[in-house]
């Protein structure tokens, strides 16, 4: 009877320990060193937030909007899954971003919930289409297979914005992302600029690098929902046992990849060691 007991207190605590970091978060701060990196943009500061998933945090989202304020970024890159397709409204996703528009310059690019909201609108009571209306009426840089310069002062990067279709996502019969695939959302790489791009799923880190992306900012696995400290994430959001890349900096030639635990959640709201995250990046420019 003992036994049980106690084995009923550790799964209560797990439980409230899963529940209490799903619902907080921390700025987690990178560097990123890159010779191509103008000199303009030597110390900028790069905002990314991906995964929201319609998430509060405080009444109208006030604890995030207060932690991006301190960290004060000079442009905001948002990876997609803002939304959600279990829910039916989008008041955190529509109150972040048009806050997020009224102070910073935002790029904005789909993640597999919008594609997929964006397909089927029948299915989703056309949350997505008020969604995109509303976010480019507050000036969002919405973009889709979009290639766009982000310029600072006389120098410019390239922004390379990759939307992936739902073939490339899923448990089963996924197909593998291409080179070639890529070349044809985006065209060919221009090798003169540094280039920065958005792809929300992390599994194609090799078909980034062939491609020619220097730094790839991604999310999608939720940091493996759980974490086994300081070794890797346990679970994707594709239920596949230790994804490869969950969190943190991953590197394929030239090619870096930095992949977010996500600012928030959705289906199942738990967390064990492995805090939601908004990133803080700055760019430095290598000698």
């Amino acid at each position: 009877m003992k036994i049980v007991i106690i084995i009923a207190l550790v799964i209560l605590v797990l439980c409230l320990w899963g529940f209490i970091e799903a619902h907080n978060f921390y700025v987690h701060r990178y560097e990123y060193k890159n010779k191509k990196i103008p000199p303009a943009f030597d110390n900028a500061k790069i905002l990314y937030l991906v995964d929201l998933h319609n998430v509060h945090y405080g009444k109208f989202n006030m604890r995030l909007k207060n932690s991006i304020d301190k960290a004060n970024p000079d442009y905001v890159l948002i990876g997609g899954d803002f939304l959600s397709k279990n829910d039916d409204t989008y008041d955190s996703a529509i109150d972040l971003v048009t806050w997020l528009c009224s102070k910073y310059p935002v790029y904005f690019v789909n993640g597999n919930h919008e594609t997929k909201m964006k397909l089927y609108p029948e299915d989703y009571k056309g949350i997505y289409k008020e969604f995109y209306d509303m976010a480019k009426g507050v000036n969002c840089n919405y973009l889709s297979n979009q290639k766009v310069f982000i310029k600072r002062n006389d120098d410019k990067i390239v922004l390379d914005c990759l939307e992936l279709s739902l073939e490339f996502y899923g448990m089963h019969d996924r197909k593998d992302l291409r080179n070639e695939d890529i070349v044809r959302a985006l065209g060919k790489v221009d090798k003169r600029y540094f280039n920065l791009m958005l792809a929300h799923s992390p599994r194609y880190l090799d078909a980034y690098s062939e491609w020619g992306a220097d730094l790839v900012l991604s999310g999608h696995n939720h940091g493996g929902l759980a974490r086994i400290p300081g070794v890797c994430g346990v679970i994707s959001t594709e239920a596949r046992l230790f994804p490869k890349y969950t969190k943190g900096f991953y590197y394929k030639g030239d090619t870096t990849l930095l992949v977010s635990a996500g600012i928030g959640g959705h289906t199942l709201p738990v967390r064990f060691f492995n805090l939601p995250e908004a990133l803080i990046i700055t760019l430095k420019k290598e000698d």
